[in-house]
């Protein structure tokens, strides 16, 4: 059972947002399968009433970190894609900046093309080669092209075949989804974009390191003004908290 110690007492307005972030806090502190404290002791510990703890569980219930079982209390979940719906939960709810995830993102993804270059695989390239066709052939439909090229973008992560990488970009995808449906807007900027991810992926397949990560530096720079451009830098990622929630 895990440690009721903690002093996690909330005095902040936005009490569901807090809860939650907290109620999320001791989960990824917990071992997958363990129980959390009684429904009691946590609201003790939180500071809060049955009413908004209950909403709390019912949140993170939803992306899958926890498991309530009739009876017998609520349990943390074993989904591993739980960890990704934590990641992008926790951006949310710490009201991150547009401009702070944009610059996470470029730094993250600079070195996964870096260990792409060094540790791809045949099987991955053929992944990153399909997804790159299917972003060609929905270069007429930006909407769903936006996606593609959130997918490709994890997908070269899974690439690095570092596991940390691939769940801190998988964190951002909600996020990523919605602004990119935003910026990718017309068929002339998805064909920059596939140029740009073309240009990112001649330099993986050929092994050099140096050249993907500059190659990957240059798209995210121009990725960032084409989202700048559209909703600013000082946005917050607070207003993405219903799409999280709604995306399992």
């Amino acid at each position: 059972m895990i440690s009721d110690t903690m002093d996690m007492q909330i005095a902040k307005p936005d009490l569901h947002m807090e809860t939650v972030s907290r109620l999320a806090q001791l989960v990824a502190a917990a071992t997958p399968g363990s129980r959390l404290p009684t429904e009691r002791e946590l609201c003790e510990q939180l500071g809060v009433g049955r009413s908004t703890l209950r909403e709390a569980v019912r949140a993170l219930a939803f992306i899958g970190a926890v498991e309530p079982r009739q009876g017998s209390g609520t349990f943390v979940g074993g989904d591993p894609a739980a960890v990704d719906r934590l990641i992008g939960l926790g951006l949310v709810l710490n009201r991150s900046k547009v401009e702070e995830i944009v610059e996470v993102r470029r730094a993250l993804e600079v070195d996964g093309a870096r260990l792409a270059a060094e540790r791809h695989t045949e099987a991955d390239a053929e992944e990153l080669r399909a997804i790159m066709r299917e972003m060609v052939a929905l270069q007429d439909d930006p909407l769903a092209a936006s996606k593609a090229d959130v997918e490709f973008h994890v997908r070269l992560a899974r690439a690095s075949h570092n596991s940390v990488l691939e769940h801190l970009l998988n964190g951002m995808r909600v996020l990523l989804e919605a602004w990119m449906q935003r910026a990718v807007h017309r068929t002339d900027i998805v064909q920059a974009i596939v140029a740009e991810h073309n240009s990112i992926l001649e330099a993986v397949f050929a092994r050099d390191v140096a050249e993907a990560a500059n190659r990957m530096e240059l798209h995210q720079r121009v990725a960032a003004e084409r989202l700048f451009s559209v909703m600013g830098p000082d946005g917050s990622t607070a207003q993405y908290i219903s799409l999280l929630l709604g995306g399992r």
